[in-house]
């Protein structure tokens, strides 16, 4: 079986029928913003909030992907009581798995891309080893994960949240496309970000496979936009050829690292998710309908928006970028839904070579 067939498998979420049993909360924002359609977003920024307590400010749709990556390798856990945690992970990930870690008891091995700072308060609640790429963005994050798990993979439980993310995001999909059908709403327009397309591929395919008319939109900053915006996401052909040259130049080189002051961007700088990548060339079909490229510019503008109308509002900017093109289809009538991915917070970067 080929990487893309096997990555296919782990991305085919059709046949997961599960319903979370927690809380996913969904807030109508249609009143805020003044639209004859619903803008329904999905509160991650509530994920397993309860069982964080005073970290409930951590919660993101991470912590209910690790909570459920977590039970799956439960066997494993039993019979390596020694074995710790791994994976690679941004900065909600890194929260999530040392919450997740923590709460059972085990230690934990992540890799994070070389630009991010993890804040040193961090390491005074939790004792995970943070390992830090060499090269730049996704290349080095990719092959500082391959690096670690050739050395050290008999001591670790790989959680693979990039290619596993979807099966375990599905229950939640499948409990949201619950609420939708007792709120007697039918969306038109879903919109996301994408970086390891847990959320997208697990939530988003739920919505999909139960309301088919819906489009599923991919939104990424303007200036960073991993997917061309010129590719026919019809043509297998050229999706195909895509992923190819794609998974063949999986390298930064003289990248622009000049940043918004009060942006810190997704993990993906220039190229999408490998697994991703492997799966559209095995396939030829992107799983979503259209991609958009929206300026940071309206993006905080919609950030700080909702911040003046609601506090609790006060969401990602990858929250607001999603939200500006789904503002606009609800604002000529249609009903639309995105994820919230967190509460704003002062995220460090370090863009220095």
């Amino acid at each position: 079986m080929s990487l893309g067939e096997k990555v296919a498998v782990c991305f085919s979420v059709e046949g997961i029928s599960e319903i979370y049993p927690g809380s996913v909360p969904i807030t109508d924002l249609s009143e805020i913003f003044g639209t004859p359609g619903h803008i329904l977003a999905i509160r991650g920024d509530e994920a397993c909030a309860d069982e964080l307590g005073e970290l409930r400010h951590w919660a993101s749709p991470k912590m209910w992907l690790y909570q459920k990556q977590i039970e799956e390798v439960r066997e494993h856990l039993r019979l390596f009581q020694k074995h710790k945690l791994f994976d690679g992970v941004g900065f909600s990930g890194l929260e999530a798995v040392a919450f997740h870690a923590h709460r059972i008891g085990r230690e934990a091995v992540v890799v994070m891309p070389r630009e991010i700072v993890v804040d040193s308060d961090f390491f005074k609640r939790y004792s995970v080893e943070v390992i830090y790429a060499d090269a730049p963005a996704e290349q080095g994050y990719v092959e500082k994960q391959k690096e670690i798990l050739h050395q050290r993979g008999s001591e670790l439980v790989l959680l693979d949240q990039a290619k596993w993310g979807a099966h375990a995001t599905a229950p939640i999909g499948n409990n949201v496309v619950r609420q939708l059908e007792e709120k007697g709403i039918i969306p038109h327009f879903t919109f996301w970000c994408i970086a390891s397309g847990s959320n997208l591929y697990g939530i988003g395919a739920k919505i999909k496979q139960r309301f088919p008319s819906a489009e599923t939109v991919v939104v990424e900053p303007e200036r960073y936009r991993t997917i061309d915006p010129g590719l026919d996401l019809s043509s297998p052909s050229k999706v195909r050829a895509f992923a190819e040259e794609k998974i063949d130049s999986y390298i930064l080189v003289g990248w622009d690292k000049r940043e918004p002051k009060k942006y810190a961007p997704p993990l993906h700088f220039s190229h999408p998710n490998l697994y991703l990548l492997h799966l559209w060339k095995h396939t030829g079909n992107l799983g979503f309908d259209e991609t958009v490229g929206v300026p940071m510019d309206e993006a905080l503008r919609v950030q700080q928006y909702l911040k003046e109308k609601n506090p609790a509002f006060h969401w990602t900017e990858t929250t607001a970028l999603a939200l500006v093109p789904a503002i606009e289809k609800a604002g000529e009538g249609m009903n639309v839904m995105v994820m919230v991915y967190g509460k704003h917070r002062e995220r460090q970067m370090n863009y220095k070579d």
